[in-house]
């Protein structure tokens, strides 16, 4: 085992943030497009479940369209097309944007229907109650719905969330330099050492992933998330 050559100073640092300066990479750059990739997904995701819940039928249907279509291509092929189709139209993205744009469109599928299940989920009589108190269609759906609906989906949201980190890895196809490209060059430069290097990185997902999941468990105590979620809805 060759440990040594893979734990140098250089290494380790262009583990962490790649080239930076000039360039982020590594594991910031992983977390970067990860928590951005979260956040937008989420918001895009809410809404499509929300419209594909609550919406006319011609709202309905193009939510349905859109969750069933993202939701059987593969994600590799998605960002293939994120990255060589817009310069067909004159447009060259950048390749953090290109990755950054399919992660997003692929998971808003994913937890658009992660959310339909939650809003099934909400008892009729809660719903009848905040009616009864004098609620607004709004509050109704701010104060009580979205709450119930999302608390109960947690579990299933942080699966997502996951795999949406871990399929930060597939940016390396396209040259970004996330944590595999940067572990997949040193290994290039190495050639010595392959069961080392990407037992490291096999260690810093791992890690990664368990504290997003620990992170996330928090949640799941029912004032808690009671707090967070209305501080945001008011």
């Amino acid at each position: 085992m060759n440990w040594e050559l893979v734990f140098t100073a250089n290494n380790i640092r262009r583990l962490l943030i790649g080239d930076f300066p000039p360039a982020l990479g590594g594991v910031a750059l992983t977390l970067t497009l990860a928590a951005l990739g979260i956040v937008a997904s989420t918001i895009i995701g809410f809404a499509i479940g929300y419209a594909r819940f609550a919406g006319s039928r011609p709202v309905r249907w193009l939510a349905t369209g859109y969750v069933e279509f993202l939701r059987n291509i593969p994600l590799l092929i998605l960002i293939f097309w994120a990255y060589f189709a817009p310069p067909y139209f004159g447009y060259t993205p950048s390749k953090f944007g290109s990755v950054l744009v399919a992660l997003v469109l692929f998971n808003a599928a994913y937890i658009a229907e992660v959310l339909r299940s939650g809003l099934l989920s909400v008892p009729v009589g809660q719903i009848e109650a905040a009616r009864a108190v004098g609620m607004s269609p709004t509050q109704q759906v701010l104060y009580v719905v979205l709450p119930i609906a999302a608390y109960n989906v947690i579990p299933a949201l942080t699966g997502r969330y996951i795999t949406l980190l871990k399929n930060t890895s597939l940016a390396f196809l396209i040259g970004l330099t996330e944590l595999t490209e940067i572990g997949r060059q040193i290994n290039n430069r190495l050639l010595t050492a392959p069961i080392e290097v990407y037992a490291t990185l096999l260690l810093i997902y791992f890690l990664l992933n368990r504290s997003l999941s620990a992170g996330m468990g928090l949640f799941e105590d029912r004032l808690r998330f009671n707090r967070v979620f209305c501080r945001f809805a008011k």
